[in-house]
């Protein structure tokens, strides 16, 4: 089937009743840096011009996805909020179908494992998983050049997904991608059961007019080297003083982890928190706390 993400393909003759099932993984910012906003004679006006370095891990959703012969596309979840047409799932389908003229419609099933409004990128990763299943199960061919100006059309973090890259480096709104090799990470995730809006997020935080591309390429040198320690001097998130100051939950989390010791960072606009270690363990985390908390160990994917 040619990718990790994939988890069964099965095609009939006359494509009614193919299925697809593929995995969705999430993903973590190492580095995030706000550098400008795209001026309203652009045609991203209203978006932020950001530079980061992130990495695919192995929390996943699972889709599967139908081909009906009813037009259009029905979205059936185990989280009911998200079954509507705002699904990012039925959004990628949609638009897939329309830029194609697909004469048929999709049952798409979404199995919900990567928390909400977390800054995991659970619902970009959704959108760019139901394009690569369709891609595979309609045996369109497009082109990663292709699936991009889609990606593009859906949201920010869509195309480091579509990349299927472990790691990479993008730029402009997210949709510029660069992949690079790097040696594997062990992180426990951290998420304190609140939601953040994006928006008030970006808001609250100084834009940073000068790049810093060297911090970049350091932290790209440290994970390419495997050196754990040169990596945590230079980890970065410009948003994260900002999420920190609109939520007291993610202050608390990560004042309680800084006083044990524990390094951590904020992924995207938040509100999850990630550690870097060795070993795939979360005992150390069990008496730190609230049960409805969500702490789980993942690794590079």
């Amino acid at each position: 089937m040619g990718s990790v993400l994939m988890v069964s393909l099965k095609k009939q003759k006359n494509f009614y009743g193919s299925r697809v099932k593929i995995l969705s993984p999430a993903k973590v910012n190492l580095y995030f840096n706000v550098t400008g906003t795209y001026p309203s004679t652009s045609p991203f006006a209203g978006y932020h011009h950001i530079e980061s370095i992130i990495e695919r891990i192995s929390l996943c959703d699972e889709i599967e996805i139908t081909v009906t012969k009813a037009q259009g596309v029905k979205i059936i979840s185990n989280k009911k909020s998200l079954e509507n047409r705002d699904n990012l799932c039925v959004k990628a389908a949609s638009l897939l179908a329309q830029k194609r003229k697909l004469p048929f419609g999709f049952i798409v099933t979404l199995t919900k494992r990567i928390p909400m409004g977390s800054g995991l990128g659970g619902g970009s990763s959704n959108a760019a998983s139901t394009l690569l299943g369709l891609n595979a199960l309609l045996g369109l061919r497009l082109s990663l050049k292709e699936l991009y100006a889609l990606g593009a059309c859906l949201g920010s973090d869509v195309n480091f997904f579509l990349s299927q890259s472990q790691f990479a480096y993008v730029q402009g709104r997210g949709e510029q991608v660069t992949p690079f090799n790097a040696k594997p990470l062990h992180h426990v995730i951290v998420w304190p059961a609140v939601n953040l809006s994006t928006k008030a997020v970006y808001q609250n935080t100084r834009v940073k007019l000068t790049k810093f591309l060297s911090n970049a390429n350091i932290i790209k040198y440290a994970l390419k080297k495997g050196d754990i320690s040169l990596l945590k001097q230079n980890l970065f998130n410009a948003l994260e003083e900002s999420a920190l100051s609109l939520c007291g939950q993610l202050r608390k989390a990560k004042v309680c982890f800084d006083k044990k010791g524990i390094f951590c960072r904020m992924t995207g606009s938040g509100s999850a928190l990630y550690t870097i270690s060795r070993k795939l363990e979360t005992a150390r985390f069990g008496s730190m706390h609230p049960k409805h908390w969500l702490v789980v160990s993942v690794k590079t994917f």
